[in-house]
Order: C-alpha cells, then sequence, then structure tokens
C-alpha cells in the first residue's frame, strides 16, 4: 500500500525519495509532504511526528515491522 505522508522532523536526519527518482532531505524543524510512492532512508536517528489516515498508515507500520523482523 502506498500513501502520502505529512509531519514535522523534530530531531534527526531523513531521506526520501519519489517515484520520479526526486531525493529530498529533511532535519530537525522541517514540516514535509510526501507524496504516494515514496521510500525512506533515516541518516541520522530520527524523532518525527506524522499526520495520516490511522487505518491507512497501521498497514505500512505493520509491514516495516515484518519486514524488520530477525
Amino acid at each position: 500500500m502506498s500513501i502520502a505522508a505529512l509531519g514535522v522532523v523534530l530531531d534527526g536526519r531523513l531521506t526520501t525519495t519519489d517515484a520520479a527518482g526526486v531525493q529530498e532531505t529533511v532535519t530537525a524543524n522541517d514540516l514535509f509532504y510526501w507524496p504516494p510512492g515514496h521510500n525512506v532512508k533515516v541518516d541520522a536517528d530520527a524523532e518525527i511526528i506524522m499526520f495520516s489516515p490511522q487505518h491507512q498508515h497501521s498497514h505500512v507500520i505493520d509491514h516495516m515491522i515484518e519486514m524488520t523482523k530477525g
């Protein structure tokens, strides 16, 4: 499932790559909007607040947890 993400970075640094291959780096105090189809790389430990519909975003979180199991 691919959904958009809207939020703010409290600390750290993240880089996204969108479906067209365009990269964007966000750091502390940056607001962000990432369209559907984005990938996220955490460049430095980060704290973020995201504003996404819970019923959609919970699928993404569940997928991330499954992919990071050892």
